[in-house]
């Protein structure tokens, strides 16, 4: 795969006008294609570890890596799940005026096949997806589309450029791509709180986003993020309640460096 020339993008200036359509959760990330940015700042690279649990059943010990050098990012992870074998996702790209912008997502779940999506980006951050799981099916995508895992470091890099986004009952929209399929996601925020719902991390600061129930198939996964402020917002607490009923949830355990000569 191509990489993208390595530059370093610390944080995009935005207007004020989008600094409040962001703010109040009208037009984010990419809804209105005449956008020309928004502020963000990418959390440092690290190797994350979190507790899993499966109905509340606690399993191996999960891993996300977190890769950032230049333009060019990588974000694997690893969650292991008893008899069906770990369930592994992985999104790379680089990095845009909309932050997070990836080119390759690609998941599998203990022996079956790994299943492939594609993003074809041109300079805009426009473009058009391509599914391994359904080749016929092939939308066009907005700027700022995000796979299901790469929105929630897109969400810390947004508060990392700007913390008063998102206040209390905002509702972000967010194009996200899962296997075979690409839908607008819609998050309501709760805002800033100082509150336990990390439980390892103790009374901490976070901002809890919700996905909200979506009206074309309400039986669809529905998912709860805690982004921890201590960890430049990156995510301290994940819950997914699957269409089946099952509930898997991540909590945050430690976060260690990267080894030397590790890269995107």
């Amino acid at each position: 795969m191509t990489r993208a020339p390595k530059r370093r993008i610390e944080k995009q200036n935005v207007s004020s006008s989008q600094a409040e359509a962001n703010s109040s959760g009208n037009g984010n990330l990419g809804a209105n294609g005449n956008q020309s940015g928004v502020a963000f700042k990418l959390p440092e690279s690290g190797i994350i570890y979190y507790d899993t649990y499966v109905d509340g059943q606690q399993y191996q010990t999960g891993e996300i890596d977190w890769i950032v050098e230049g333009n060019s990012y990588r974000l694997y992870i690893n969650i292991p799940y008893a008899f069906v074998g770990p369930f592994v996702f992985e999104s790379r790209g680089s990095v845009d005026s909309y932050g997070i912008a990836p080119s390759i997502y690609w998941t599998q779940r203990g022996t079956k096949p790994p299943r492939y999506s594609r993003f074809d980006r041109n300079e805009k951050g426009e473009g058009q997806m391509f599914f391994s799981e359904k080749p016929e099916f092939t939308p066009a995508i907005l700027p700022g589309t995000q796979d299901r895992f790469s929105l929630m470091f897109q969400l810390a890099s947004l508060l990392n450029g700007d913390s008063k986004i998102d206040e209390v009952g905002a509702i972000r929209s967010i194009p996200v791509v899962d296997y075979n399929t690409l839908e607008m996601w819609n998050f309501k925020s709760y805002g800033e709180s100082l509150s336990d719902d990390i439980p390892s991390m103790g009374k901490t600061v976070n901002r809890h986003y919700a996905l909200m129930q979506r009206e074309n198939d309400p039986y669809k996964r529905q998912v709860d993020i805690w982004l921890a402020k201590d960890l430049e917002w990156l995510p301290g607490r994940i819950r997914s309640l699957e269409s089946n009923g099952r509930v898997l949830e991540l909590v945050f355990k430690q976060k260690n460096p990267l080894p030397n000569g590790v890269g995107p």
